[in-house]
C-alpha cells in the first residue's frame, strides 16, 4: 500500500490557510451577498420598463470629426469651421486631413451594457469562489454512502454552468456591436434606404431586450444559487456522517 504524500508544515499551514478563507468567503456570499445581489438586480429590472423602447430607436446622424489645426491655438487661428471635403461618388464625405464622420453609437445602450458587464463579471467571480469551496470539500473516493458526494458534485456542475452562460453573456456585447456597425456603414453608402434605418432601430430594441433579460437572468442565478445551496449545506458540508475524518 502507497503511503500518503507528506507536506512540509509550512506549505501545510499555507494550503490550510487558503481552505479557511475560501469557506469562510464562500459561506458569507452564500449567505449574505448573494441575496443582497438578488434584491439590487431585481430593482434594476424594474428599472427597465419594457415601454421605454421607443426612445432607444437611435439612427446615427454623422458628425464631423474634431481635426487638429495645424496653426495651433494661438491668437492668429483661423476659427471658422472647416467644410467637408467630397470623395468620390459612392463615398462618404470625410474631414479634412483625411479624417471620416464619427457616427455615434446607441449611447444609451452603450451605457446599459458598460453597467451590466461588471455585475456578469461579479457572479463569474462569485461563482468561482463558492464553486472552489464545494469542490475542497468533496472527501476521497469510496464506495458507498455517497449521496452527500453527489449532491456536492451537482452543485458544482450547477456552479459551473452559470460561470460558463457569464463568459458567454460577455461575448455576445461584441457581435451586436459589430452587426450595429455593418448597418451603419449601409446607412452610409446608401441613405436613401429607408430599411437599413429601420433595421438598425430593430437591432438597437432587440439588444434592450436581450441586456434586459440578461439581468434577468443574474437576479435568477443569485436567487436559485442562494436557495439550492442553503438547502443542501449539511450534505455539502458534511457528505458522509459516518466518515468526516476522510475529508481532505
Amino acid at each position: 500500500m502507497a503511503s500518503p504524500l507528506k507536506l512540509e508544515q509550512e506549505v501545510q499551514g499555507k494550503v490550510d490557510s487558503f481552505r479557511a478563507r475560501i469557506a469562510q468567503e464562500a459561506e458569507d456570499l452564500v449567505s449574505n451577498f448573494f441575496p443582497q445581489k438578488l434584491s439590487e438586480l431585481d430593482s434594476q429590472v424594474q428599472a427597465l420598463r419594457l415601454q421605454d423602447l421607443s426612445r432607444i430607436r437611435s439612427v446615427p446622424v454623422p458628425e464631423l470629426l474634431a481635426i487638429p489645426d495645424p496653426a495651433g491655438d494661438g491668437p492668429n487661428r483661423d476659427r471658422r469651421p472647416r467644410p467637408l471635403q467630397v470623395q468620390a461618388p459612392g463615398k462618404g464625405p470625410v474631414a479634412p486631413g483625411g479624417g471620416g464622420r464619427l457616427l455615434r453609437s446607441n449611447q444609451h445602450l452603450v451605457e446599459l451594457i458598460e453597467r451590466v458587464k461588471p455585475e456578469i463579471e461579479l457572479l463569474r467571480d462569485k461563482c468561482n469562489t463558492v464553486r472552489v469551496w464545494v469542490q475542497l470539500l468533496i472527501p476521497r473516493v469510496e464506495d458507498g454512502n455517497n449521496f452527500g458526494v453527489s449532491v456536492q458534485e451537482d452543485t458544482v456542475d450547477q456552479l459551473w454552468a452559470v460561470e460558463s452562460t457569464a463568459t458567454s453573456y460577455l461575448r455576445r456585447f461584441s457581435t451586436y456591436y459589430n452587426t450595429r456597425a455593418k448597418l451603419v456603414s449601409k446607412i452610409v453608402k446608401y441613405p436613401q434606404v429607408e430599411d437599413y434605418h429601420r433595421t438598425v432601430a430593430e437591432v438597437d430594441e432587440n439588444e434592450y431586450l436581450s441586456v434586459r433579460q440578461i439581468l434577468l437572468h443574474l437576479r435568477n442565478q443569485y436567487a436559485t444559487l442562494h436557495d439550492v445551496i442553503l438547502k443542501n449545506i449539511e450534505k455539502i458540508k458534511t457528505p458522509r456522517s459516518a466518515n468526516t475524518d476522510n475529508l481532505y
